[in-house]
């Protein structure tokens, strides 16, 4: 029934600009993939967190893939999504670092917070360029895609442990469509997820050299799935036995609730809204620069480049990145582009790396 939905829309959102404009017609595709992490290089973040261990306590990756067709200020495609998301005390990485390479613990409570949310979506999109002030200066485009989903995470992991000790107090709120955490409790089927994300972005030529823009992606961002994977509870200490000193001897007690034996549920998931500004000025028509500013949950990124124009609408262009310390080169004009962004070339060593390209045919 959900791959009706999503084909019937397609089909109708396809044909409506096709009925009505008459400006140029288009064919695009779009790529994006960015990945970013703290307290580990990417390589061994993902592996064996076995790098020497930096301050940090967030990790995210998102990437996209689109191809579709414009007409008018209409345009409309398929989608293809995979985002994830992760905050982690810094407390956390120590004692998964020393977990995972058999370091001595200290003699504490390691405070253990993990907050994390993935999702794999596949969809359709279409969006429609608003156009106000003289000569179409401001441009507002809303971006409405709707997305299938079996395949997600997330879960909520807080509270401490001592040591290496099976000693401490943690609590769980995880629901997934597979078990990676315990292991033990994955649904027999994938759930199945039907969601929409809503996109805003705004363009102003303010005048020959300067331009100005403003995004907002997932603005609105909601996944129903039903036959969710699930785990909710904690564990706790409480007095167990006196040993013959008298000292309190405690363990852990522990109360989960979980999907095993069919015992699924519905499950609601969100994502934290992205925002990006720029300022772009025209030097002359060789030259030109541009800041940006990007915000994804609790990390600010702030971006300068340079750009050489030549021929007809196309440009090279180099850049920096503050926090992630990234070095941007490229080259785009109105049909192709294509920018390389990473803070080491030897990948083992690189904390964050971005590949972009698009592709644009006009008839």
């Amino acid at each position: 029934m959900k791959k009706k939905i999503l084909l019937l829309g397609f089909s109708s959102a396809l044909l409506s600009p096709l009925v009505s404009a008459n400006n140029q017609f288009q064919v695009f595709t779009h790529f994006d993939a960015e990945i970013y992490t703290e307290a580990q290089p990417v390589q061994a973040f993902v592996d064996d967190f076995d790098a020497p261990l930096t301050s940090g306590d967030s990790a995210f990756t998102y990437n996209i893939f689109e191809v579709g067709v414009g007409y008018g200020n209409f345009k409309v495609g398929l989608q293809s999504r995979f985002d994830y998301v992760l905050n982690f005390d810094p407390d956390t990485a120590k004692y998964t670092h020393i977990e995972k390479n058999d370091l001595a613990f200290e003699d504490r409570y390691y405070t253990y917070y993990l907050d994390a949310k993935q999702a794999t979506s596949n969809g359709i999109f279409a969006s429609y360029d608003f156009k106000f002030l003289d000569k179409n200066a401001l441009t507002i485009t809303p971006k409405l895609s709707i997305f299938a989903s079996t395949h997600f995470q997330d879960g909520i992991v807080d509270g401490r442990i001592y040591s290496d000790e099976v000693e401490g107090d943690i609590s769980v709120d995880y629901n997934y469509s597979k078990d990676i955490l315990f292991k033990k409790f994955t649904p027999s089927e994938n759930p199945e997820g039907l969601g929409y994300s809503l996109d805003i972005f705004a363009n102003w030529q303010v005048n020959d050299e300067l331009h100005v823009g403003f995004s907002v992606k997932d603005l609105l961002y909601k996944t129903d799935y039903e036959d969710s994977g699930f785990v909710n509870g904690q564990t706790t200490e409480i007095p167990f036995s006196q040993n013959d000193n008298g000292d309190i001897i405690t363990q852990p007690t522990v109360s989960l609730k979980t999907s095993s034996f069919g015992n699924t549920q519905s499950h609601d998931f969100d994502m934290k809204m992205r925002m990006q500004a720029f300022a772009d000025y025209r030097i002359n028509d060789r030259f030109s620069t541009q800041l940006t500013l990007k915000r994804y949950d609790q990390d600010t990124f702030s971006q300068l480049k340079g750009r050489v124009h030549f021929w007809d609408h196309w440009k090279v262009q180099a850049g920096y990145e503050t926090k992630s310390k990234a070095y941007l080169v490229g080259i785009e004009s109105e049909y192709f582009g294509l920018n390389l962004q990473t803070d080491s070339l030897d990948l083992d060593k690189a904390y964050y790396a971005n590949i972009n390209w698009y592709m644009n045919i006009k008839f």
